[in-house]
């Protein structure tokens, strides 16, 4: 059977390396004073032949890690041993006596505090017999007489030696352990320094820094074993709906659980990491074909599309997935990302959840979307955008209530844009805010000028960006534009998107009932569309709800859209809310929506969007065919 002991700390390193050298020494002494004692007598010597050999079994236990055994093993040796010596030549008076003190000192150092005391009361013990031996003569002292003075003496001086020594090698252990401590701390700070600049804090996978080092060495390995590599740019699709809806520790949790999945999808030489935010990269190391990293991207799909559950509620989500290839579709680690990161907004672009291979032909797209946001930043500061207005109409009444301020973009190259051309590059970006806040401003001033002009009742319709109420500071903004333009808060209509109301509820019902206290009123922009829900429609107390366009042209063919656009005229009239039909055209389906009791609506069977000029000028236009039907 072999002895084992465990791992010893640096305190206990240091003193058994002391430990070690001290019995080295010891015993060599003992081996010399035995060979120099050989002449005056077997007795002596074979005490110190014994003290030797016994000194060496301790070496060997503490070369076992046994450090307490072997510091027992010295003290007591050399204790026993110089007990014998005295005890054998003359007594209390005899120089041996001298080696109790450097027996204690050795103590103090090597051993604990139970074995120290014990040392230290024999030590005592062996004097104080050696002085009675002395006083009563129970040997020959002749030559060395001895009194209770003498023996007071000798154990006042050994005790003070004792706690002195005791307290000094204390404090030393102690400020030992605290170095060690010290260091420990230190060595765990360095680790977990390292540790965060090439490992995600989060999900524990290899970071943007770790990640560049490891497909640089596969991107060797591969030239090295003409193999193919591939570079997996993986961002998740709806990541900012979750975190807003149901928080941040939720967001938190997915990010864990989408960085779990990608690991079960991966052999061991492949390698998942965090990019940032939502984005994961995949390096495929020793693949024979792209094949290979196609059915990798579609197992990671299927992962990460199953459901989730987080705090009882049960979510799912998705990726989108760009593919680089190596060695071709790149030369370094900057070129592959952004190559991946290209055949990714593809992937977006062409209906999320799915993967694309990088094609050199997404070069010239990704160009045309930096160009996009350079042309939306230079926009803004241009004044490149402007705001055209379309109608909104009491279907019974025939009168004009109110005005839906559209964004254009007047391009200095290719002319007047519409919204679909870059209003989700500019939330994407968040511009959006920004151009929000003009879009505002504009709106308000420009309705406050209609105002002026005689048409007092007229309302305004602005739409607002998801981004506005998470990334701006909506309230304060559209508070700025009411003040600055004059505006009363009750002219001024916020159209709202159905998903906005499924993020972060809590916050947007905050926003919305702040700006309820101006008296500003909510629509629901395209009803129908999205992620329809009574319980939101109640909750959030809006004032209409926008019945889309595409219900609406399709009414008059389509029973199924019918009936959808009457299930929703049904539901705002339950809740008390108006309906705004959208996409009007012709007066069939004027006359059907009235029929089915649709309050308001706007469209092309009225007026097109028109500038601010040409708006004007059908106010009036309209203003006198009304005053001329009243006359009649």
């Amino acid at each position: 059977m072999t002895d084992s002991s465990p791992p010893i700390s640096e305190v206990d390193q240091f003193r058994a390396r002391r430990l070690r050298q001290v019995m080295r020494v010891v015993a060599g002494g003992l081996l010399l004073a035995a060979i120099t004692n050989l002449p005056a007598g077997f007795k002596t010597t074979s005490i110190l032949l014994l003290a030797t050999g016994t000194m060496l079994y301790g070496l060997h236990r503490l070369k076992q890690g046994h450090i307490d055994t072997a510091a027992a093993v010295l003290l007591w040796t050399l204790s026993l041993t110089l007990t014998v010596i005295v005890t054998l030549n003359t007594g209390l008076r005899d120089p041996a006596m001298m080696g109790y003190p450097a027996i204690l000192i050795f103590a103090a150092l090597f051993s604990r505090r139970r074995q120290f005391m014990y040392l230290f009361g024999f030590i005592l013990l062996a004097a104080t017999v050696q002085a009675i031996a002395h006083i009563y003569e129970w040997r020959d002292t002749a030559h060395s007489r001895v009194d209770w003075t003498n023996v007071f003496d000798v154990l006042i001086i050994l005790s003070i030696i004792g706690f002195a020594v005791r307290f000094q090698a204390y404090d030393l252990r102690r400020a030992l352990v605290r170095l060690e401590h010290e260091n420990r701390r230190y060595r765990q700070s360095e680790e977990r320094a390292s540790y965060l600049a090439q490992y995600d804090a989060l999900t524990g996978l290899p970071n943007r820094t770790l990640c560049e080092d490891r497909f640089t060495q596969m991107l060797k390995r591969a030239k090295r074993s003409d193999t193919k590599s591939a570079l997996l740019f993986i961002d998740l699709d709806n990541f900012k709906t979750i975190n807003d809806s149901l928080g941040h520790s939720a967001g938190d949790r997915l990010l864990v659980n989408v960085a779990n999945s990608l690991n079960s999808c991966l052999r061991a030489t492949d390698t998942a990491c965090r990019f940032g935010g939502d984005e994961f990269i995949v390096l495929l190391a020793d693949l024979h074909s792209a094949q290979e990293a196609e059915t990798v991207a579609n197992k990671i799909l299927h992962e990460l599309g199953k459901p989730i559950e987080s705090d009882q509620h049960f979510f799912e989500t998705s990726a989108s997935i760009g593919i680089a290839m190596a060695p071709t579709d790149g030369t370094d680690f900057e070129s592959y990302c952004r190559h991946a990161d290209i055949a990714m907004y593809q992937a977006k672009k062409d209906g999320k959840n799915l993967y694309r291979f990088f094609d050199p032909t997404m070069n010239r797209l990704s160009e045309e979307r930096f160009r996009m946001i350079g042309g939306l930043r230079k926009a803004l500061k241009d004044d490149e955008f402007v705001l055209y207005y379309q109608p909104k109409v009491n279907l019974q009444t025939g009168r004009w209530i109110g005005a839906e301020a559209l964004l254009r973009w007047q391009h200095p190259s290719e002319g007047l844009l519409s919204p679909a051309r870059f209003i989700d590059l500019a939330e994407e970006t968040g511009l959006i805010v920004g151009i929000g806040q003009w879009v505002l401003k504009q709106a308000c001033h420009q309705c406050i000028e209609w105002h002026k002009l005689g048409y007092r009742n007229l309302q305004m319709a602005v739409n607002l960006s998801p981004v506005q109420f998470t990334r701006g500071n909506l309230t304060a903004e559209v508070r700025q534009a009411l003040d600055a333009s004059g505006l009363a808060g009750h002219h001024l209509e916020l159209e709202l998107t159905e998903s906005l109301l499924l993020r972060d509820a809590e916050n947007i019902r905050t926003q919305l009932n702040e700006l309820r206290t101006h008296g500003i009123s909510f629509s629901i922009d395209d009803f129908g569309t999205g992620y329809s829900n009574l319980g939101y429609l109640s909750k959030f107390q809006l004032e209409a709800l926008k019945v889309d366009q595409s219900f609406v042209r399709k009414l008059l063919s389509s029973k199924q859209d019918q009936d959808i656009t009457l299930a929703i005229i049904n539901i705002a009239k339950s809740l008390g809310l108006v309906t705004v039909a959208e996409g009007i055209e012709d007066e069939e389906t004027l006359t059907k929506l009235k029929s089915m009791g649709c309050e308001m609506g706007q469209g092309y069977f009225w007026s097109k969007p028109l500038p601010v000029d040409e708006f004007t000028d059908m106010l009036a236009r309209y203003a006198e065919d009304a005053t001329q039907a009243h006359q009649s």
